[in-house]
């Protein structure tokens, strides 16, 4: 991602929790929302790819971080 594509993320998810009561479910649905638009900006196929991509880099760091 680019930089201002990226401030304006960071903008469009301070906005969205903003008052949140369960910022865990906004999170979520943000989440599963983007992965719908990504799908119909691209195709199913780049949205589950991205997703992937994601998700492996989350658990990389996770296991990194991982303390008994």
């Amino acid at each position: 991602m680019t930089r201002p594509t990226d401030d304006r993320a960071i903008q469009a998810i301070a906005e969205a929790l903003s008052g949140a009561p369960n910022g865990r479910a906004v999170c979520a649905a943000l989440m599963r929302l983007a992965g719908q638009a990504l799908a119909r900006f691209a195709s199913h196929d780049e949205a589950a790819r991205v997703h992937a991509q994601l998700a492996r880099r989350h658990a990389e760091r996770a296991a990194r971080c991982w303390r008994p």
